[in-house]
């Protein structure tokens, strides 16, 4: 099972890693935070939301390095 697991974290298939938790307080339209300082998702009405979740497209998240 884990080799299996594994395989799929090396083939690039498994974005389960990529998942965010989506603010609860945002979807109720009350978290009075920011984005920038709620640690929860804060997504665009344009964004599916699965089980509370929504998935970061990596691009979006990458760190450059110069």
């Amino acid at each position: 099972m884990a080799m299996v697991n594994m395989n799929n974290l090396l083939n690039g298939k498994d974005s389960r890693w990529l998942q965010l938790e989506v603010c609860r307080e945002f979807q109720r339209n009350k978290c009075t935070r920011p984005d920038t300082e709620c640690k929860f998702a804060h997504p665009p009405a344009n964004v599916e939301v699965q089980n509370g979740r929504v998935t970061a497209c990596y691009d979006s998240i990458k760190v450059s390095y110069r």
